[in-house]
């Protein structure tokens, strides 16, 4: 007599038995397509902890017709489930194309670093892609608060989904990340019916492809602090580096300039603006082909300017925006929009940061560094730029060449 302790040799006669006698010849097979159990969809981002699949809700297939539902329990020791299964003739169905980032119980592993992606094929199988070294998308506008008589509206993809009474705007029912409420209540003060303003963005865009993340809590959890602090320092628009892993950041190019003391301006808030405009741009990134702003939540302290149509000016921006300048072209790029070649780099009207832009020609992003040291006119304002370079992938760089440098 064979004496059957073996786990393996009893469900392996178990399930012969269930295959041979038909079991389930009665019941309704299930739609192969089904992925009501997979709680993220195709394309989105995950990372690990991630509740990937929720085992509860699986849908039970028959094993005379999906006896391949049985092997994957059997091989994460899941007797449990093996046991049932043979029981009732039915199986969770597998809806795993590759596992190396899922767990048994359906959670997206430790082994996965950085933002994954959900890959789902046509018959509803589904993988986790691992990042590139270098993800980046771009912040877009999501929610709109419209002025709508004594009220406004918040619109999301072109439909209302809020209204709110301007004397209650607060931070409870207005997004409040972006436009804090003091700001919204004074736009809301001042703004005419039909006046609209952005107060909630998402990231979107992605070089990879993947789907859009909505709402802090997501861009957080995702992407990190570090993320959404970049989100609300940049413009609508602004290219945002979510994730860099395997990359090298190496220097290809610098400048360096001086404010030096200007009969008839003040030095004082000339050094002020010079260092305020070093923060605006210090580590913004520029993904390849491509162009990026500054900062928008610096301040600059305008000086009365005849030549300026408004009557006043940001004087001590020329001078970081010599250096500035000096670092981008040496890469070959053009000149960035909103300078000039000369000494009073920045033309009039164009605000240091927001209209200014800058573009990268190169095939690899690029990082602007800005710093300044010393004080009043001999403050040295310092620019460098570094290339991310893919270690995966990189052969030869596309940027690499140094600036001459220049007190200006």
């Amino acid at each position: 007599m064979v004496k059957l302790s073996n786990p393996y040799l009893l469900i392996g006669i178990l399930l012969l038995t269930v295959i041979a006698s038909g079991l389930l010849c009665n019941i309704v097979t299930a739609d192969v397509n089904d992925t009501s159990s997979i709680m993220f969809e195709n394309g989105t981002t995950v990372v690990s902890g991630d509740l990937l699949i929720n085992r509860e809700t699986m849908r039970k297939e028959p094993l005379t017709a999906f006896p391949n539902n049985i092997l994957r329990p059997l091989k994460n020791r899941d007797f449990t489930t093996v046991y049932i299964s043979l029981i009732t003739g039915s199986a969770p169905k597998d809806v795993i194309k590759n596992n190396s980032y899922i767990t048994a119980d359906g959670h997206i592993s430790s082994k996965l670093e950085g933002p994954g992606t959900v890959i789902m094929d046509s018959n509803g199988k589904i993988s986790v892609q691992p990042a590139k070294s270098m993800v980046w998308g771009y912040k877009l506008p999501y929610t709109v608060a419209v002025k709508d008589g004594d009220s406004i509206r918040l619109v999301e993809n072109n439909t209302t989904v809020k209204t709110v009474k301007g004397s209650e705007i607060n931070k409870d029912n207005v997004p409040s990340y972006f436009v804090n409420t003091t700001a919204m209540r004074s736009w809301f003060n001042s703004s005419k019916d039909g006046d609209n303003i952005t107060v909630d963005y998402y990231l979107g865009n992605f070089n990879d492809k993947r789907a859009p993340v909505y709402g802090r809590e997501n861009i957080i959890k995702d992407f990190g602090n570090s993320t959404f602090a970049y989100m609300r320092n940049y413009t609508s628009g602004a290219p945002v580096l979510v994730y860099e892993h395997n990359a090298s950041e190496v220097e290809v190019s610098n400048g360096h300039s001086t404010v030096e003391y200007l009969s008839g301006y003040p030095t004082e808030i000339r050094a002020s603006n010079a260092k305020e405009f070093a923060d605006g741009w210090n580590n913004t990134i520029v993904p390849p082909h491509s162009s990026a702003h500054g900062k928008e939540n610096v301040t600059f302290t305008a000086i009365a300017e005849s030549e300026a149509a408004s009557g006043s000016a940001t004087h001590g921006v020329c001078p970081p925006g010599r250096s500035l300048r000096q670092a981008i072209m040496a890469l070959g790029n053009p000149l960035p929009v909103g300078m000039s070649t000369g000494d009073e780099a920045i033309l009039y009207e164009y605000r240091p940061t927001i209209d200014v832009s800058v573009s990268n020609n190169g095939d690899y992003p690029i990082k602007i560094v800005m710093w300044t040291e010393g004080s009043s006119g001999d403050t040295q304002i310092y620019t460098k730029i570094y290339e991310l370079r893919d270690n995966a992938t990189y052969v030869n760089s596309t940027n690499s060449t140094n600036s001459t440098n220049s007190s200006e």
